[in-house]
């Protein structure tokens, strides 16, 4: 069974002008930033041997979450992504934990260069190692808290009350094929933790030499564009807008920040 090292181990930061440094706080930063990652792991097909392992890679929603000294991911998504017929996570929900590694980037800007090799983005990312197992029943209202106040912060106090099985009442939380039976959430024990970022001064172009900033004089314009996620005006579905619904408070704090930025 794979182990869990007692803290995780933190990789360099690399920013361009700064050392690397070893910088826990910034990976943090970087994961509360976002809420989509990438899970790569390792399938063995059913009935075939390690030789015939193949990779895999996928999208998922995820949220950073801390409790004491644990720092752990959670990780929602389809037992049977990308459908049905193929299913390619099941072996994930595995109690004895599966190894995963999970990937998250943030595109800050685009540096729009004078030559073909001078454009370049300005992001930040991080790599996380970890062991992948099902969350436990318990720790499922958990996770779910998670995971909505990760999306839309706040949002969670604002549901009804959910049904998480306590005092022998059916959950609304069940992963176990009676309730919800495709749908899952995978706790990711960090085993080690890698950022990396770049900023791009404007003021020293990379790579760029003087022909390149003599070529076609006046035309050969260089420089940044900001990229920023900004959110729409909210639309409501049918029931909210038939009744008149406001819309929720974190909603609107939502909306407004991105506008801020």
């Amino acid at each position: 069974m794979p182990q869990q090292p007692d803290h995780p181990q933190e990789g360099p930061v690399a920013v361009r002008g700064r050392k690397p440094v070893n910088d826990l706080a910034t990976c943090v930063e970087i994961l509360r930033a976002a809420y989509v990652c990438t899970v790569a792991h390792v399938e063995v097909p059913v009935g075939a041997d390690a030789s015939q392992a193949v990779p895999r890679c996928v999208p998922m929603v995820y949220a950073y979450h801390e409790e004491g000294p644990e720092k752990l991911l959670y990780l929602h998504g389809s037992l049977s992504w990308p459908d049905a017929t193929h299913p390619t996570l099941q072996h994930l929900w595995s109690t004895e934990g599966v190894p995963v590694s999970v990937t998250v980037t943030l595109v800050d800007g685009l540096f729009v260069g004078r030559a073909a090799i001078s454009t370049s983005l300005n992001f930040r990312s991080v790599v996380v190692n970890g062991i992948a197992r099902p969350v436990a029943p318990e720790d499922r209202a958990k996770s779910f808290q998670a995971l909505t106040d990760q999306i839309i912060p706040g949002r969670w106090s604002e549901f009804r009350p959910i049904k998480d099985g306590r005092g022998g009442s059916p959950s609304e939380l069940d992963t176990d094929g009676k309730t919800t039976p495709t749908i899952g959430v995978l706790s990711v024990s960090i085993t080690a933790i890698t950022a990396q970022a770049k900023t791009h001064c404007i003021s020293e172009p990379e790579h760029e030499t003087q022909a390149d900033r003599d070529w076609n004089e006046g035309q050969n314009w260089a420089g940044l564009l900001p990229i920023r996620q900004v959110y729409g005006p909210a639309l409501p579905d049918s029931t909210a807008a038939h009744r008149g619904s406001v819309v929720p408070r974190s909603v609107q704090a939502l909306i407004a920040g991105c506008q801020a930025s």
